[in-house]
């Protein structure tokens, strides 16, 4: 007899539920969310047994923990989830509806990706944090230039930050903001360089993702989240797919005699989106072959905005073809491929953010004299 076990994930804890078919009953469980738990937890595995588990925090860990374990363990779309079951939303009832759902083999689930695919995701999204941190800073320093009627469209990098520091009268509190943002974006910058050469390292181990450098528009850390979030082209069958996981398909709303095609659903992942509009607006401003014309027709018609968009979902697409078959795209610019080649392997020369020595002063941590409270307290007054 087949057991069918759901698990609701937490920070610090797992609810279980264990479905038991033939009784018509549930048996509930608990333990902690770590190591040494998933290892009792695969002990009371056996091939009996179908696992399912929504995709939050650290599921995947939990997959390569618990799968060699099981029969079958399935990793539930929390998108597609909403759709099921009443409103409640317990322990309890989470878990119970996700063993209940492997019994009918009813679970939406996503596609198990390989560790070097989650590696360079998890890379891309710190490196899209990192520019965020960037821009805030930027923010904060044409805040205060705003306060001397200065102009700050060029407060690009920490040098030109200091430049104007030294050209205006600061009074001295706007001066140590200044100074303490210079340093904070040479820093940002600095960590941002090691974490695209360690994102470029990973590109150029896999041929396949390469040849996406033979697309128009298309950079190197384009490249690398568009094969990062496509993955195994296999799992898609047409193109409608592909664009519907990136979030560039229209919802269709109908009801008896009315029928129309909202805005793209944005369903998709939100960084690779991002990366896709970016190099469709290169494309559009700089190609002159078949991409670019069909922005510039599209243009015509619906605007250039929506042309982007169209733009964005005809690059997926194209990537995916171009993972599929292993070919370059057919009007390839040799010469422009080239040099995102020669970008690419300078790089990968950089040092490794591995073998990088760790500053004594981040080993030390934060001087205890400046901390809030007892001496630091009285230091500042």
């Amino acid at each position: 007899m087949t057991r069918y076990i759901g698990l609701d994930l937490h920070k610090d804890y797992i609810h279980g539920c264990e479905w038991i078919s033939h009784e018509g009953r549930e048996k509930h469980f608990r333990l902690k969310n770590n190591r040494d738990a998933w290892a009792n937890l695969a002990k009371m595995l056996g091939p009996d047994c179908e696992v399912a588990v929504e995709v939050t925090g650290n599921t995947f860990e939990l997959y390569d923990a618990l799968s060699p374990h099981c029969a079958r363990m399935v990793l539930a779309n929390p998108s597609a989830l909403r759709r099921f079951g009443s409103g409640q939303h317990t322990d309890r009832v989470d878990a119970a509806r996700l063993a209940k759902m492997m019994a009918m083999n009813a679970v939406p689930a996503v596609w198990v990706r390989p560790q070097e695919v989650r590696e360079i995701r998890r890379l891309l999204q710190y490196r899209f944090k990192l520019v965020r941190h960037q821009v805030r800073c930027k923010n904060q320093v044409k805040a205060i230039l705003r306060r001397y009627d200065c102009g700050s469209s060029r407060m690009n990098n920490a040098a030109s930050v200091l430049q104007v520091r030294d050209h205006l009268n600061l009074d001295a509190a706007d001066a140590a903001m200044l100074v303490s943002a210079a340093h904070l974006l040479a820093s940002l910058e600095t960590e941002r360089g090691s974490i695209e050469a360690e994102i470029a390292r990973r590109l150029a181990e896999h041929p396949e993702a390469k040849a996406l450098l033979s697309i128009p528009g298309v950079g190197i850390l384009t490249a690398a989240a568009m094969w990062a979030w496509i993955g195994e082209p296999g799992r898609f069958r047409t193109s409608k797919q592909v664009a519907s996981y990136a979030g560039f398909d229209p919802p269709v709303h109908q009801s008896g005699q009315t029928y129309y095609h909202g805005k793209v659903s944005e369903s998709g992942n939100r960084l690779l989106r991002t990366v896709l509009i970016e190099a469709a607006q290169v494309v559009a401003r700089h190609d002159h072959g078949r991409l670019g014309q069909s922005y510039r027709r599209k243009s015509l018609h619906i605007g250039s905005r929506k042309a982007i968009v169209a733009l964005a979902r005809k690059l997926i697409v194209v990537a995916w073809k171009i993972l599929l078959t292993g070919e370059p795209y057919r009007d390839e610019v040799v010469s422009k491929t080239r040099r995102k080649e020669i970008a690419l392997r300078r790089m990968t020369q950089k040092e490794s953010l591995c073998s990088r020595e760790v500053s004594p002063a981040v080993r030390r941590g934060p001087d205890p004299s400046l901390r809030y409270g007892g001496q630091g307290m009285q230091a500042l007054t």
